[in-house]
């Protein structure tokens, strides 16, 4: 089993929509889940449907490691202090591959794109900008 960093850049938003009746401009953050460690990102305040993060955030990561799940979950939301946070949708990407080259290399990286963020599974609600990269230690 080899352990290392994953490291994931969460550079912008693309097209961001939330149900907001009193249209006004969404406050979008997101929450990111790695195998149980959760971070977050600042809320873009004002920023309307186009954010901008450019954030990294780090997860310990193993591989084969525990569970065959090797899923980095993004949940978009729009920060709002009046009723709540609302919901926008989620975004899922899979680094199995990503492990696998890392540990046999020692390094590999999946560059920065677009991902479509899907409410419901159902539901295009935009896209975020994401790169993640993985580094073994050791």
């Amino acid at each position: 089993m080899a352990m290392g960093m994953l490291e994931v850049h969460l550079i912008s938003g693309k097209g961001l929509r939330a149900h907001d009746p009193l249209n006004k401009p969404i406050d979008p953050y997101v929450e990111i889940n790695y195998k149980g460690q959760e971070r977050m990102s600042k809320v873009a305040k004002n920023a309307g449907p186009d954010p901008v993060w450019n954030e990294k955030f780090k997860f310990l990561a193993e591989y084969p490691g525990s569970g065959g799940d090797f899923l980095i979950l993004f949940k978009v939301m729009d920060h709002d202090v009046i009723d709540g946070d609302d919901y926008i949708g989620d975004v899922s990407i899979d680094v199995k591959d990503l492990l696998v080259e890392g540990v046999r290399k020692g390094w590999s990286e999946l560059p920065p794109r677009m991902y479509q963020v899907i409410a419901h599974k159902l539901y295009f609600k935009g896209e975020i900008e994401v790169g993640v990269s993985f580094k073994r230690q050791g």
